[in-house]
């Protein structure tokens, strides 16, 4: 590896091509830990009926396909999903040169495949196979009429689901449709006067038939998009981050970021990016560890577990306060069958928890009404009772 190394250092010293072309990134996606989307986003916002978002949005909802009404993905919506998938695709090959993602997009159109014929695909419901008129459109059988007098009284709207069925034109007159129908009489699609057939010959693709597969090619690819954007996570969540605290610098702070930058590469080229952290502090907006009384200030090196989200562990007691009423501890308490009400603030103990649930229980039923013991009637003498009494003494006939 020695030697290798030292291959490589000679190369770029020299300024070989070879070196220089191993592996590109662009400032944006600072060698690999983000992702760079301006230009999908821009093509995002130029396709029709999308609501208009910023950038930070769109990195987050860019995979959320399955809410746009499929009625809207047209040639310029499969083009934007054509660039999307190119780009997603040649960003994982770049940062994970060694993973095999052909065999991995195989898969995904396997299971794609499956999901589609069974109408499961999320974003495109199976629709009907037929309507209505083509179930009653079966060929009919003309052996039993022996004149075209006979069939017209079958009426309009069944001659014509037969002149559908067999692909010939299905307009005109009742009298008219009676003896184009019968003129096929003991003839074989062949035999049949070319005339008589509609412009769309039987066995011909339709133009709904067109664009089913239309429909499914967009919704391959769009499966393809989601898998890709399950394996950038972590890239996708640092882009998210990393945009965040650019935007909430001021000019003067991009500036001084610039200059420091600027004067640390030119200083030390080889310095590691890596900074120093021996006590593992979280780090702060400009990539450095925070100071260590401010990580005791705010309690970070308290930690917290949850049981009931899954032994998760929260630093700090802001970060326990705040995560009652996030996303985890909620599925948590639905999983137990309990509603996350402010009851169970600060119970992270799933024992705790039923047991708490259960005393509310008893507690609610203790105190519901009860109208057999607690509903009052009152007798011509004035006398009250409760509603049991007073309906057991009706029944004797003392009132």
């Amino acid at each position: 590896m020695s030697i290798e190394f030292e291959e490589y250092t000679k190369m770029r010293e020299s300024n070989n091509e070879d070196y220089l072309n191993l592996v590109e990134f662009t400032d944006e996606e600072g060698y690999g830990k983000y992702l760079d989307l301006h230009e999908h986003f821009e093509k995002y916002l130029n396709l029709k009926s999308v609501e208009k978002i910023d950038y930070i949005t769109f990195i987050g909802m860019f995979d959320r396909l399955f809410e746009i009404p499929k009625e809207r993905k047209g040639a310029e919506y499969r083009k934007y999903l054509d660039g999307l998938l190119e780009y997603l695709y040649d960003f994982l090959t770049r940062i994970k040169p060694l993973t095999d993602f052909d065999s991995i997009l195989t898969d995904v159109q396997r299971e794609f495949i499956v999901l589609w014929e069974n109408g499961q695909f999320p974003g495109w419901p199976k629709e009907a196979s037929a309507s209505a008129l083509a179930h009653t459109g079966a060929h009919l059988d003309l052996s039993a009429f022996s004149d075209w007098m006979e069939l017209s009284s079958l009426g309009l709207d069944r001659l014509k689901s037969a002149l559908m069925a067999l692909g010939l034109k299905c307009g005109g007159t009742l009298e008219e449709r009676a003896q184009r129908l019968f003129s096929t009489k003991g003839k074989s699609l062949e035999e049949i006067d070319p005339g008589l057939f509609t412009k769309t010959k039987p066995g011909k693709a339709t133009s709904k038939e067109k664009d089913a597969e239309k429909n499914r090619e967009i919704a391959a690819v769009e499966s393809q998009i989601y898998r890709l954007a399950e394996l950038l996570s972590e890239q996708r969540a640092a882009t998210k981050e990393n945009v965040t605290r650019k935007q909430a610098r001021t000019a003067g702070e991009k500036e001084e970021s610039d200059e420091e930058e600027q004067q640390t590469e030119s200083d030390d080229d080889d310095d590691d990016e890596v900074p120093y952290n021996p006590k593992n502090l979280p780090l702060g907006w400009d990539g450095k560890p925070i100071p260590y009384w401010l990580y005791k200030l705010h309690g970070l090196n308290i930690s917290y577990n949850c049981e009931i989200c899954g032994n998760f562990t929260y630093k700090g007691p802001k970060a326990f306060q705040r995560h009652f009423a996030e996303w985890r501890h909620a599925h948590g308490m639905r999983c137990l069958g309990i509603p996350n009400t402010a009851h169970f603030a600060n119970v992270t103990q799933i024992e705790d928890a039923l047991a708490l649930w259960d005393k509310l229980k008893n507690q609610k039923t203790a105190e519901r009404w009860l109208p057999d013991a607690e509903e009052e009637f009152e007798d011509s003498m004035g006398n009250v009772v409760n509603k049991k009494t007073f309906e057991d003494l009706k029944r004797q006939g003392l009132l």
